[in-house]
């Protein structure tokens, strides 16, 4: 039986009278071409139309975790060499990643944040980014959110690379081979691809 917690949004499994199993709730990959065309197409005098921009580029450049995104400073930026040098939130690992001349060009280096809320005077939220994501991908049955592009980007590498996991591992800074493969969803589909070799 499937229950719906109501106040955390969080599918549950009943297994048994006392005893409940969360089902996580993934995102999914979208189609990188045609968020680039929507952000393409922003008027960038808008300030909340900027800020899903850097935050679009920034993620569909880097792969990085949206937390990482959101809480980047500018003095993270070394603009110089174009590159951001952060430590992750989630594994504490340090992580540097170039980033496009056409990208810092779209940066206020006179702010904190790279992702800055004007009215709040702070950084831009999650559930702001997540909101817009949703209504560019409203037309489409998938289950859409900031870490829809990460999960995109991470596909890309693994399928130019001639599925390279490793490569893949290597770019979401995974710490192995099997967590990049269970996080890409690949494992079952590349397992019916050895079957055909049988044949």
């Amino acid at each position: 039986m499937l229950v719906l917690c109501k106040f955390t949004n969080i599918h549950i499994m009943k297994t048994s009278k006392r005893n409940y199993a969360p089902i996580p709730k993934t995102s999914d990959k979208i189609d990188i071409d045609s968020l680039n065309i929507h952000c393409d197409n922003l008027d960038l005098s808008i300030a909340e139309n900027l800020n899903f921009w850097l935050y679009c580029k920034i993620s569909m450049r880097t792969g990085l975790r949206s937390i990482d995104i959101l809480k980047m400073k500018v003095s993270d930026i070394n603009f110089d060499d174009r590159r951001v040098f952060i430590i992750e939130k989630k594994t504490k690992k340090i992580v540097e990643a170039p980033i496009s001349k056409n990208i810092l060009d779209k940066i206020d280096k006179t702010r904190e944040y790279v992702l800055y809320n004007e009215k709040y005077k702070c950084n831009v939220s999650l559930m702001t980014i997540n909101r817009r994501l949703k209504a560019v991908f409203k037309d489409s049955n998938i289950n859409v959110s900031s870490h829809s592009i990460r999960k995109a980007c991470a596909t890309t590498i693994y399928e130019k690379t001639g599925n390279n996991i490793i490569k893949a591992m290597i770019f979401l800074n995974h710490s192995s081979p099997t967590m990049t493969s269970n996080y890409l969803g690949i494992t079952k589909g590349e397992k019916y691809q050895l079957y055909s070799l049988l044949d």
